[in-house]
């Protein structure tokens, strides 16, 4: 199926999300230096766009650290009802750049959109249970 929104054409429904993620290049090991601050302007299941103060290229391998609320109460792990702290985790991912651009109407920002490349299994089960249920709700 093909959703379409405006004059795009996707094959999985967008939220439109505003949210803040750090944003830095895949690197190893993984750390939290260099990383960049943006905001999301929509989200999916397959991948999300952001605004950022950085261009990057198409290709590039980012890490992305999502602070979306709500996602984590449908992870289904031992570890996830017994830890707590388990409530306020961010959704991490490894995305590549499929596209970005220049906004011409806020400066030097830009909008930039990537598709999942690796999430943990179960944080991508519950990322989607959560998409699918917020959706329903606005249809």
């Amino acid at each position: 199926m093909v959703y379409t929104t405006g004059n795009c054409r996707r094959k999985t429904p967008r939220l439109d999300k505003q949210v803040k993620l750090s944003i830095g290049r895949l690197q190893y090991p993984m750390t939290n230096v260099g990383m960049k601050t943006g905001y999301t302007t929509n989200v999916s299941e397959t991948g999300l766009c952001f605004t950022t103060d950085e261009l990057f290229k198409n290709g590039t391998i980012l890490q992305l650290v999502v602070e979306l609320m709500g996602w984590q109460y449908y992870l289904r792990t031992t570890a996830a009802i017994v830890d707590t702290q388990s409530i306020a985790k961010p959704l991490t991912a490894v995305a590549e750049v499929v596209w970005s651009k220049k906004m011409t109407d806020q400066g030097e920002k830009y909008a930039v959109g990537v598709q999942f490349k690796d999430i943990y299994e179960d944080d991508l089960q519950a990322f989607k249970t959560y998409l699918r249920k917020v959706l329903d709700k606005k249809s």
